[in-house]
């Protein structure tokens, strides 16, 4: 069985959950079928490693990602450059899978094509996103779901929101949920001594701050947080920007938010063995992957109340009204003084565990199969 994979998302994401997921389970379906070959295309530079097994070859196109820059001004061309690069070098078969990382169809392809969805974000919150090239993005990703042979959604809080803005027949339908790294477990203090966090409690964000994150309320609320003296607020992820400077100001407490950048799975997990509690304040996600490790790492979890989260997480975090600031604080207050019970932490290890990348491995493979029988 042949499949061709479109690496977009290894040129334009240097960390994440997207890249994360075809890093995970590609060479798991490899060795789950001996007779799988996959081809990964990329036609420019990459920002982080390509998944590697014997049966995983990348092929190198003509870079029409890296001469076509800046992205955002050659964004209309671009696409249908990489189609024509693709159409030139790509064998069209229809004894061959199509699964483009990120929202890209080949020209003239006459085999069967599947497309995963990771949420529907730009869908449900377009003021969040509005420009013309996020317009452009909107009708190319609907273009691909609806011309997939088969979808793939990474919860059930995602496949409804695809029927629902879609209309896709449920049949072409799959919720595969995805996992975490097994990195992410409970430590004894001693391992986690080379870490430096800092003196004080903390209670730790991690990732992405766009608008939908609710990363200002947050800080808001923070603010406001009668221990917030007693207790940091650690934030790991990229660097400050300057409207984020301004709120730190804004919320007088600058001095209590610190930011650790460029780190690793073994530190992060260290972070989480340590931390207070990991706060979660979302406006909506497609799944959670910082959930199960969190739950993995014996973290209590304070988390905004979203479909998502109530599905992978269940009764686990300790709930907040998306933007009510009391309600934050409140479920701030409750961790601090309840997360860290034995029962508690036992429940969260035993949840997380029920995901693993060998079944989100094994389920793609499925479709994959699906879509070949004769």
């Amino acid at each position: 069985m042949q499949v061709k994979i479109d690496g977009i998302i290894y040129q334009n994401q240097s960390y994440g959950g997207v890249s994360r997921i075809f890093t995970e389970i590609l060479p798991r379906m490899c060795n789950f079928d001996p007779a799988l070959q996959i081809t990964i295309f990329t036609s420019g530079s990459c920002q982080q490693n390509i998944p590697t097994h014997p049966s995983i070859k990348h092929q190198s196109l003509f870079p029409v990602d890296d001469l076509l820059r800046p992205r955002r001004i050659w964004y209309p061309i671009q696409q249908p450059a990489r189609k024509l690069v693709q159409k030139l070098a790509i064998d069209n078969t229809t004894r061959a899978v199509w699964h483009s990382t990120y929202f890209t169809k080949p020209r003239n392809w006459n085999g069967p094509m599947v497309v995963t969805v990771y949420d529907m974000i730009h869908e449900r919150f377009p003021d969040f996103f509005a420009s013309r090239n996020i317009d452009r993005f909107r009708k190319q990703k609907r273009s691909c779901v609806l011309a997939a042979d088969s979808v793939i959604c990474i919860s059930e809080t995602t496949l409804k929101d695809v029927q629902s803005y879609y209309g896709i027949d449920s049949a072409k339908l799959h919720a595969i949920p995805l996992a975490y790294n097994r990195v992410f477990r409970v430590l004894e203090p001693d391992d986690c001594s080379k870490i430096q966090s800092g003196t004080k409690p903390f209670i730790l964000y991690i990732g992405e701050r766009s608008r939908y994150k609710n990363f200002k309320m947050l800080l808001q609320a923070y603010g406001l947080w009668q221990q917030r003296n007693e207790v940091d607020l650690l934030v790991v992820g990229r660097g400050w920007s300057d409207q984020e400077r301004k709120w730190l100001f804004d919320c007088g407490c600058d001095e209590q938010v610190r930011l650790l950048e460029h780190i690793d799975d073994q530190a992060l997990n260290c972070l989480y063995n340590q931390a207070q509690a990991f706060i979660y304040p979302s406006l909506f996600e497609g799944f959670g992957i910082p959930l199960l490790e969190a739950m993995a790492s014996g973290c209590p979890i304070v988390a905004s109340r979203i479909p998502s989260t109530l599905e992978v997480a269940g009764k686990q975090p300790f709930y907040f009204e998306t933007k009510n600031i009391d309600s934050l604080l409140s479920a701030l207050d409750l961790a601090l003084m309840q997360g860290r019970k034995p029962s508690r932490v036992e429940t969260g290890i035993k949840l997380a565990k029920r995901y693993s990348w060998n079944e989100t491995a094994q389920k793609t493979l499925l479709v994959y199969r699906s879509l070949l029988d004769d």
